[in-house]
């Protein structure tokens, strides 16, 4: 809508596009889950995404997982690690928050 005798968006208009960009950024920054893998060799992986990842498998399999670092979002709050691959063998659950987690290898996980 515009007010025709100024040619602009009227103050409504205005207040609507501001919450919606407003709403949208919210959304964007929450709905994005990480995950940061500690190895015991000293090596580090993080992995990311919007929605459940399903069954990955990891690709570093030559050392131990000692610590596991998750933030949640709005679309996955848990952590599953396997022992093997393909999501066979669920060997721990985490949710949000820093983890030390079995001295294992750990050949898949889930984020949902």
């Amino acid at each position: 809508m515009l007010d025709t005798a100024n040619s602009q968006p009227t103050g409504i208009m205005v207040a609507i596009k501001t919450i919606f960009f407003t709403l949208a950024s919210v959304i964007a920054v929450n709905a994005d889950w990480r995950v940061s893998y500690t190895y015991a060799d000293g090596g580090q992986i993080t992995t990311h995404g919007f929605v459940n990842s399903g069954c990955v498998n990891f690709i570093k399999v030559d050392s131990n997982i000692v610590t596991v670092y998750f933030e949640d979002s709005i679309n996955a709050d848990t952590l599953e690690l396997y022992l093997e691959a393909d999501c066979r063998e669920l060997a721990y659950t985490a949710g949000a928050g820093s983890s030390n987690v079995p001295d294992r290898i750990y050949r898949s996980y889930k984020v949902y």
